[in-house]
């Protein structure tokens, strides 16, 4: 029975990745079409409550939450914001890809979290794994090309930070009272405090737009079913049949399905420093995987 839930985690886990990986797919054409960020996730995190709110009739569930149980999620809520806002601010200062893989440092991350909070040491390869990591980051930004920084350094330090909010988003999720919330009511008060965040930034900056086209409509629509619904769903679903370090590692195929989503249909380039800061992370998170092996679940 544990090896038969360890089986559907690492598949959940994997299916996570590849779909939180389409993000650029659905959100780079409507930040194209002039759409704000804010404006973006507003609708994102909307549509998908609104989603979910109706399964949740269809299937019976109950809306009533404890406030012990609410708090948590607001909690949560606050770093699926940051993490959110953050990570497509980043699109718009570099490739997809290159944000996605940057924001690919999280699992690094999560063994950090693991170790300094919970006493999970790091072993050798866990180590060389984070030396990687740094190196492939210092790659992509492209100050190893000849025309020195095509990044700035700002723009990476805050998509990095994205991909921090989330390895803590979660580590708290396994590590919290989380697993007590039924799956689809934790999902739908997620989407919920989300949209009240970004809605309470769109119209701080005066940023909410009505989407005026019907391809923008069906973009959005997809872009909170496919890497919001679903993706979440399967997070919550893979955290505790294999714990967060395991869970973190797997995503590996989301930057793979990024760049591949930016170069074969975005028409976004693919410099040398690129590919070579990508196979580098690459290279550290498989390091991860395989030298954490002993210490799932973690």
């Amino acid at each position: 029975m544990k090896s038969s839930n360890h089986v559907k985690g690492y598949i959940a886990a994997l299916l996570s990745a590849n779909t939180f990986g389409l993000i650029p797919l659905f959100s780079v054409p409507l930040i194209r079409e002039g759409m704000s960020t804010a404006s973006i996730l507003v609708y994102r995190f909307a549509l998908a409550a609104i989603i979910v709110a109706l399964i949740m009739v269809v299937r019976g569930i109950s809306f009533k939450e404890s406030g012990k149980h609410l708090r948590l999620i607001f909690t949560l809520s606050i770093l699926n914001f940051l993490c959110a806002y953050f990570l497509l601010n980043g699109y718009r200062s570099m490739p997809s890809g290159v944000a996605t893989v940057i924001h690919f440092l999280y699992p690094i991350m999560v063994a950090l979290l693991m170790l300094i909070f919970f006493g999970q040491k790091l072993n050798r390869g866990s180590m060389l794994a984070l030396v990687l990591g740094f190196i492939g980051v210092v790659f992509l930004s492209g100050i190893m090309g000849e025309s020195g920084f095509q990044i700035a350094l700002v723009d990476i330090g805050l998509v990095a930070f994205s991909g921090f909010c989330y390895a803590v988003y979660i580590v708290m999720i396994n590590r919290s009272r989380a697993d007590q919330i039924p799956m689809w009511r934790l999902t739908f008060y997620l989407m919920v405090f989300s949209t009240i965040f970004f809605g309470l930034v769109a119209l701080g900056k005066q940023e909410l737009q009505l989407p005026q086209t019907p391809s923008a409509w069906g973009l959005l629509a997809l872009l909170g079913i496919v890497p919001t619904i679903i993706s979440n769903i399967l997070l919550i679903t893979a955290i505790p049949r294999i714990g967060s370090t395991a869970t973190s590692i797997m995503g590996v195929l989301e930057p793979v399905t990024a760049v591949l989503v930016g170069v074969l249909i975005l028409g976004e380039s693919l410099s040398f420093s690129t590919t070579i800061g990508i196979g580098i992370i690459l290279i550290a998170v498989a390091l991860q995987i395989t030298s954490s092996k002993s210490q799932l679940p973690s």
